[in-house]
């Protein structure tokens, strides 16, 4: 029987009832895209959800995360219907009352001090319908949108789609069964994508390497073949290394680069003298166990690269992610079955000529999104529509709590009073994924449709009903707005010729759904680039916009570190992920509480020197904030380095981890940093030592 393991934990996956009730359905929350299977219950609302195993990507293994939302459905803690907050309390009103007051005053606010004043934070907005119809709403009202890209990919995504000409992964996981290595890069997998693990797992057994290079002895590294231990923050150090012993060795693919690659001599120059040595200095890696990860490199071809969120959401990002990329590329491990890049992102193209030129607004300005909360405590920003959970997944959390206490309106679209939602002036029950159908992609370069499973709870509205309410209500044109999520996808996919032949008939045809580019008249492709690439000279760009060339950068001597002392400030900090959550969404649910409570992973020989033990409550500073949380002991993670959770916040009645993290972006990439923060750390209620 498939099961799902969380530190220790397993859960069976019970076998499938024989009910006509049970409804297929694809999971939105990681965009690992699993199949799951839904059991209705007899007043219509979900009593199970099990993983699909007719789905040919997850067979029927989920990670608890699906199992944990039927509390976020029918749960206690859902909002069920408008409300408004009067004289610091929550009270009933009508969806007609709300749409009234978000429309009068973003029309009075965009009149008056412009566009720009009112801005939207969308984390989680929705199924792809609500997502489209954010598309529509912020061109004819030229809303100023904050999505996922800082607190997530933003730094990925521009380096990917200035080397290729696409964000979205060039290959899908399930090419991992044809390749000789997989190389997995701050990449945690076994937790952050539990329902597709098992995909690194069969190609072990069709005899591909897997390699996981990490900070922490991870659940993913103990089930790899290779582990290799890398300083915090020092991935782009490795990669200039490998680098310049694979082009030193002549193990790249010289054919590839001569056709293929634009500024191959620059690179060469960047890494010359970034040898092995240097780099074994910088990372701890060995320097032999460098250069045999070169030679193997470069030798065992083809080969995959899984980025996680270790390399990505770094202060130093841009330029390991160049540096691996760029390996890639010139070892000619893209385009062809078993290489290229495997990522979360799944991006598909935007609607070309979505909306008549006379009808589109640009904002009249909108902020650097590290920007985004002094214009907030400035008066630059007056209004927020929120769709996420921006108090606890945004950095500097403390700071952003203030910071919206200054605007005239701020409107939670919401399953949940989360932290978020809590201080906002108007609250709107929004639809969960499993209330409204749509397109589901995926980490395998799929498209899947999403039946909806089960009527909106209460009076919970789609994102995408919400924003043609307000549009009509501002007397703004709201004929672009589809009335259903098939309708939807229908104009979607006819305006963007990639993706132009996937109906909703062609997805639903077989378990699975399509892969893409599928293009009107051609066929479906799984992998990008096996005939040419997206940039404007149809080749990889290793030289980048404005003559940016590849070199490292020291973590401590980047953003958000480069004016702390090390004096004061002698540890390090990280967030990383488990399975049992999704950023804040499960903390509502009891089942996700029982199985992680908050806490802090430390190294013993750490704990002697700050004088704490497993189990006590440690108190982490940065120059930002503080939390507090319980000691868990573990020689997985390295020294003077501590690991927590980004999941926690008002339910668990703690400050998330976020409120340690300084709104610093990545430059040039323009992510915020979750990991690798310097901080001190002593015994709560004790004094640093």
């Amino acid at each position: 029987m498939a099961y799902v393991r969380v530190q220790g934990l397993h859960r069976n996956r019970t076998p499938m009832p024989n009910s006509d009730k049970v409804k297929t359905s694809i999971c939105c929350l990681c965009n690992g895209g699993c199949g799951l299977k839904v059991q209705i219950g007899s007043h219509g609302n979900v009593e199970a959800i099990y993983g699909d195993p007719d789905n040919p990507y997850n067979k029927g293994k989920i990670c608890p995360k699906p199992i944990e939302i039927i509390e976020n459905l029918h749960g206690p803690e859902r909002v069920q219907y408008p409300m408004k907050k009067v004289n610091g309390e929550f009270v009933r009103i009508s969806w007609e009352e709300a749409i009234d007051t978000i429309a009068k005053k973003y029309k009075e606010l965009s009149d008056n001090f412009g566009t720009g004043s009112i801005i939207g934070m969308t984390s989680k907005i929705g199924g792809s319908f609500s997502k489209f119809a954010l598309k529509i709403f912020s061109e004819i009202a030229g809303f100023a949108n904050y999505g996922t890209g800082p607190i997530c990919f933003s730094s990925e995504e521009k380096v990917r789609k200035e080397m290729f000409g696409k964000a979205a992964a060039t290959a899908p996981l399930h090419d991992v069964i044809y390749a000789k290595i997989v190389l997995n890069i701050g990449n945690n997998c076994a937790q952050t994508k539990a329902g597709q693990f098992h995909w690194l797992q069969e190609g072990q057994k069709h005899g591909a390497k897997i390699i996981t290079i990490d900070t922490r002895y991870t659940e993913t590294a103990q089930l790899s073949d290779q582990f290799i231990q890398i300083n915090p923050g020092t991935d782009g150090a490795l990669g200039m290394a490998l680098l310049h012993l694979v082009i030193k060795n002549k193990h790249y693919d010289e054919e590839f680069v001569h056709i293929n690659v634009n500024g191959f001599e620059e690179l060469a120059e960047a890494v010359k003298d970034f040898t092995a040595e240097k780099a074994a200095k910088i990372t701890g890696i060995p320097q032999k166990v460098i250069e045999d990860l070169a030679h193997e490199l470069g030798t065992q071809k083809p080969a995959i690269m899984w980025p996680g969120r270790g390399i990505v959401c770094v202060n130093n990002a841009e330029h390991a992610l160049m540096a691996f990329e760029s390996l890639m590329a010139i070892l000619g491990n893209v385009g062809k079955p078993g290489s290229g890049v495997v990522s979360h992102l799944n991006g598909y193209g935007q609607p070309a000529n979505l909306i008549k030129p006379e009808h589109v607004v640009k904002p009249s300005f909108k902020l650097p999104a590290d920007k985004v909360i002094e214009g907030m405590e400035s008066g630059q920003i007056k209004m927020m529509y929120i769709a996420g959970n921006p108090c606890a997944n945004w950095p500097e959390s403390s700071r952003m709590k203030k910071a919206i206490g200054n605007l005239e309106l701020v409107v939670s679209h919401t399953l949940t009073l989360d932290d978020s939602a809590s201080l906002a002036h108007i609250v709107l029950p929004a639809t969960h994924w499993l209330e409204e159908a749509g397109m589901q992609p995926g980490i395998h370069r799929v498209m899947q449709w999403r039946d909806k499973a089960v009527e909106p709870y209460g009076e919970a509205k789609p994102a995408a009903e919400v924003f043609k309410l307000i549009a009509e209500k501002m007397g703004l044109p709201s004929e672009y707005f589809p009335d259903t999520p098939e309708e939807a996808w229908d104009v979607e996919r006819k305006l963007i010729g990639s993706i132009s032949a996937i109906t909703v008939e062609k997805m639903t045809e077989k378990p699975g759904g399509v892969h893409y580019p599928y293009p009107e008249g051609g066929e479906e492709n799984h992998r990008l680039y096996s005939k040419g690439f997206n940039t404007s000279s149809k080749k990889v760009e290793l030289l980048r916009e404005k003559g940016i060339v590849l070199k490292y950068r020291d973590p401590l001597e980047s953003p958000g570190n480069e004016s702390v002392s090390r004096e004061d400030y002698p540890y390090f900090v990280s967030s990383v992920k488990v399975a049992a959550h999704y950023h804040t969404q499960c903390q509502y649910s009891k089942l996700a509480r029982e199985f992680e409570k908050p806490y802090v992973e430390i190294h013993p020989q750490t704990a002697v020197k700050i004088g704490i033990k497993d189990d006590e409550t440690i108190r982490i500073e940065t120059p930002t904030g503080a939390i507090s949380l319980p000691v868990k002991l573990t020689y997985s993670v390295p020294q003077n380095h501590f690991f927590t959770q980004p999941y926690f916040g008002k339910r668990y009645n703690l400050d998330p981890i976020n409120t340690l993290l300084p709104s610093v972006l990545d430059q040039p990439g323009g992510n915020f940093p979750h990991k690798n923060i310097l901080c001190r750390a002593y015994p709560e209620g004790g004094c640093e030592k």
